[in-house]
């Protein structure tokens, strides 16, 4: 069926079927529902409000980009990453999902961090210009040994505790560690952004979104993938 027979597609069915305990039929851990719906602009917002701490007026500029990372010279490795971003005209974010075990996941990062913070600089520039480049990965398995589901690593003095530079950051979601996740964690808005990632159900996406109108928009945006699939 067309457009219009998605458009007609009553609004109380759609809402009953986010409200009830049926399975997703494609959840966010998956690399195309995940592409899908984190380049909306909007939803990508509210994610990195939640992940920087910071406020909705922080962000002045927010702008999704091509997500290929290209080798300089010919033989060099390129890449396209899920999803890459410019936030306030200059600092460059990449969000990566990963639903498999990689084991040089941190070699991976590396690479993607460290092409992003030299692309784009030009003869005569100072290295001063260089913009800070965040790397967050996704993942749906353990990678690191400590507890906790999120970890920030930044470059420091190993004795002092020192920062050496900020703008050179990894951030990372282990959502296998959000069933252990205790204390003040589980009140953290990334917590539920986690859950909402990582939920199975349509009950799940209701509960986690409800009451935040980013998630919320999540949530619309999977009940018009599920009616595309239905149509279509």
């Amino acid at each position: 069926m067309g457009n219009k027979d998605i458009t007609d597609f009553n609004e109380a069915q759609l809402r009953k079927r986010a409200a009830s305990k049926e399975e997703l039929n494609i959840c966010l851990t998956n690399n195309y529902a995940f592409q899908k719906i984190f380049k909306n602009e909007e939803i990508v917002k509210g994610f990195l409000i939640a992940l920087l701490h910071l406020k909705e007026t922080d962000i002045e500029e927010l702008e999704v980009t091509d997500p290929f990372v290209e080798g300089e010279v010919k033989e060099e490795k390129e890449g396209i990453l899920d999803v890459k971003l410019i936030l306030n005209g200059g600092k460059k974010i990449n969000i990566e999902m990963q639903n498999t075990y990689q084991e040089d996941w941190a070699e991976r990062s590396l690479f993607y961090n460290c092409r992003m913070f030299t692309e784009g600089l030009k003869k005569g520039e100072s290295y001063y210009e260089l913009p800070p480049c965040i790397h967050v990965g996704i993942l749906d398995f353990n990678y690191l040994k400590s507890p906790g589901f999120y970890h920030r690593i930044l470059l420091k003095d190993d004795t002092t505790g020192e920062l050496y530079s900020s703008k050179f950051q990894f951030h990372v979601i282990e959502l296998s560690k959000i069933a252990t996740t205790k204390g003040k964690a589980r009140k953290q808005d990334l917590y539920k952004w986690a859950k909402l990632i990582s939920a199975s159900t349509w009950e799940e996406i209701r509960e986690e979104s409800e009451g935040n109108h980013y998630m919320e928009k999540v949530r619309d945006e999977m009940i018009k993938m599920r009616v595309r699939d239905i149509f279509i």
